[in-house]
């Protein structure tokens, strides 16, 4: 599902990646790890095609970035951890903005039953620009599952929601990837009691794959704050 071969970027004379190479397939739920400034949120806007890489190539259920452009970008959505809306739009409007966007079908059952699952069903007719940070995120992560991509990016979108709502995002990704998509997404912790099927770990530019048996312990792995990788 996803195919990321020897990636490197640099902003100015500073190397964020340097050959960064991973692999995943569908079906798999996988966690980007590491310290602050380690360049995970680099990683993900490359992998997603909003920044665009110096070396290196990127694939996506087949698809490469560099060669099939358009193609590619109907695998991925990347919800980053500041997602923008549109001051004119509501909430459900938005959910509506996508759906008539990517041509979907009878999908306002599918919307309403995200927004209640996220707890802003109350809040469809609001404008966004109003919402808290975790509601905002929340609304970004209606309108990514709604389009149902094949490879799912998510930035920190744990960080910001209460424990409640985590284990709401985490069964809905568990089941997303179990219905055959790929989930890749960045974070210093996950709740209590999950575990990804993959997890990366990227320090100083480089990437490695842990291995599952080493990966039961994320607290261990982790650390505890900001600082810890």
């Amino acid at each position: 599902m996803l195919d990321v071969a020897d990636l490197q970027f640099e902003y100015g004379s500073h190397r964020v990646l340097t050959d960064v190479s991973l692999h995943l397939e569908a079906g798999q739920l996988a966690m980007l790890v590491g310290q602050n400034g380690a360049g995970k949120s680099t990683l993900l806007r490359c992998i997603a095609g909003w920044s665009l890489s110096e070396r290196g190539k990127i694939s996506a259920n087949g698809a490469s970035l560099h060669h099939q452009e358009q193609t590619f970008r109907r695998q991925v959505v990347l919800v980053p951890d500041t997602p923008d809306f549109y001051d004119e739009l509501t909430a459900w409007e938005h959910l509506q903005f996508v759906a008539q966007l990517h041509r979907l079908r009878d999908w306002e059952t599918e919307a309403t039953a995200l927004l209640s699952d996220f707890q802003l069903l109350d809040r469809r007719d609001t404008f966004p620009f109003t919402f808290s940070r975790g509601m905002r995120l929340k609304l970004a992560l209606c309108l990514a599952l709604l389009v149902h991509p094949p490879l799912l990016l998510l930035d920190e979108p744990f960080a910001p929601l209460d424990a409640v709502s985590n284990h709401v995002l985490w069964q809905k990704l568990a089941a997303y990837a179990a219905a055959g998509n790929t989930v890749l997404f960045s974070s210093h912790t996950v709740p209590g009691g999950s575990l990804p099927d993959v997890v990366f770990f990227l320090d100083q530019g480089q990437i490695e794959n842990i291995p599952p048996t080493e990966s039961l312990n994320l607290v261990e792995l982790l650390g505890e704050g900001d600082d810890a990788p």
